[in-house]
């Protein structure tokens, strides 16, 4: 009687009750895997944590509770799951039971709106049909001509001795290589800079809450900061949209295909192509900067990487110009180097959902309604999987050892039918900006630096990386 009486009044909580609520019923029927708290208990000290050292906390977790642990803050509960069976049963095999637009990701909606990193189901795979040409190796390699013109433009306004801060550069780079690509050369310079502008001021509305945009609502608010920054945005995308509605199909930009795309008789309505537009910015330019930031951090401490690095690029390309063909395929050791620091960088992070349905695993049973979270950051780090873990070594790489991988142990962009569709984008964009860079100069890190981990909106080092350059 007691537990009929329960399940009627979750049931029905369950359906009109708060979110709230929800959890705390989900908390009470189910056991849920163990974690620094527990229902109704709150940590100050988990949350600091969790806010000054993200990553670092959720690995001490792991090391205390195992691969399923529950974090329960600010009225949520997230249970994450590590390691490659997780990986695989939310990216592959079961991913339709699992939702992005009702996971924690929902918190960007407001910025980005329903693109592909924020719908499931028909809504997603229809994007997806329709921007899959954008991302053919043909385009990708008539983007890479743009990509080499930009980055060659920024390393040669720099001279010999310049100290500077890597990231930052990279950032203003990749968002001038961004505005070409998705708008378009032939975009005004002062329309291009403004919408990149705006982006870059909404964008640092996230920048460092991770846990904290639960709270922030309201006049005054970071939320509220970032709706003016939207609005603007907004205008330009507008403007530019109902002009290419004018023009003939066959652009080169990413808008003209997005106005232009087809599948089934179908197009994408102006809200949608707005949506998808700002998607892409975002998983691009902050992704490929923090990239190749952490690249140099991480090659700079270790010179005999670099000295190997750099003479394979000067055996192949010999002082021109890099081809995407020749990136893609002719520079092996760069393509570990970069392998390794997606490894310990990875720009998917984690992958907060909303479980749809009930499921097993390591042993738990986790109710629909759940938030879930993988967590590649702390599966890259499992010393089961990758020996000596935290050491930069990209000979794990080597082709050889690829190919003995566990499935999922490896999602830097995620995995299965929701893989990062530009993901050959970014680390084309990534290795352009580092050949170009050591072709024309040898990067020192200015020392003493200690590089500590910004989560949001991608892993990123929150000091930055400071480099002084000297003319090969």
């Amino acid at each position: 009687m007691e537990k009929n009486l329960v399940h009627a009044v979750s049931s029905l909580l369950l359906h009109h009750g708060s979110d709230v609520m929800k959890l705390r019923l989900h908390g009470f029927l189910h056991e849920l895997p163990p974690g620094p708290t527990s229902f109704p208990h709150i940590s100050y000290g988990m949350g600091k944590d969790l806010y000054e050292n993200p990553l670092g906390t959720l690995m001490t977790y792991y090391e205390e509770f195992g691969p399923a642990f529950t974090l329960r803050f600010l009225g949520q509960e997230m249970v994450f799951l590590i390691g490659p069976e997780a990986n695989q049963m939310i990216l592959t095999s079961d991913y339709r039971d699992f939702s992005w637009e009702h996971g924690l990701l929902a918190e960007m909606i407001p910025f980005i709106g329903y693109g592909l990193l924020t719908t499931d189901d028909e809504v997603h795979d229809r994007a997806r049909k329709l921007l899959a040409p954008a991302f053919y190796p043909a385009r990708i390699q008539n983007y890479g001509e743009h990509m080499v013109s930009r980055a060659v433009e920024a390393a040669e306004a720099k001279r010999d001795g310049d100290l500077f801060e890597l990231h930052g550069w990279t950032r203003q780079v990749a968002l001038k290589i961004a505005g070409d690509v998705l708008l378009g050369m032939d975009t005004p310079r002062e329309k291009a800079e403004f919408f990149a502008e705006q982006f870059e001021k909404g964008l640092s509305c996230y920048d460092g809450y991770f846990w904290q945009t639960l709270l922030r609502r309201g006049p005054g608010s970071l939320q509220s900061k970032m709706k003016k920054h939207v609005e603007k945005l907004d205008e330009v995308i507008e403007e530019e949209i109902a002009e290419r509605r004018r023009w003939p199909a066959g652009g080169e930009a990413i808008l003209d295909l997005l106005v232009h795309a087809e599948a089934d008789g179908q197009r994408f309505s102006p809200r949608e192509i707005r949506d998808h537009l700002v998607t892409l910015l975002f998983a691009g330019h902050d992704t490929t900067a923090a990239t190749v930031a952490w690249l140099f951090a991480s090659i700079g401490r270790n010179r005999h990487i670099y000295d190997r690095l750099e003479q394979e690029i000067d055996d192949v390309l010999g002082g021109r110009e890099p081809s995407a063909q020749e990136l893609f395929n002719e520079l092996p050791y760069l393509d570990q180097v970069v392998k390794e620091t997606l490894r310990l960088y990875p720009p998917a992070w984690f992958g907060p959902r909303m479980a749809r349905k009930e499921f097993r695993i390591y042993g738990y049973r986790i109710p629909a309604g759940t938030h879930v979270s993988y967590c590649s950051w702390a599966t890259h780090r499992m010393p089961e999987l990758f020996e000596d873990p935290e050491a930069f070594d990209p000979d794990r790489f080597q082709e050889s050892k690829c190919r003995a991988m566990e499935p999922g142990a490896y999602v830097p962009f995620g995995r299965g039918p929701r893989t990062c569709i530009g993901m050959r984008f970014g680390e084309l964009e990534a290795k352009i900006l580092t050949v170009v860079l050591m072709q024309r100069f040898r990067l020192e890190l200015f020392p003493g630096q200690q590089f500590s981990v910004r989560t949001v909106p991608t892993i990123s080092p929150r000091q930055g990386v400071k480099i002084r350059l000297h003319r090969r």
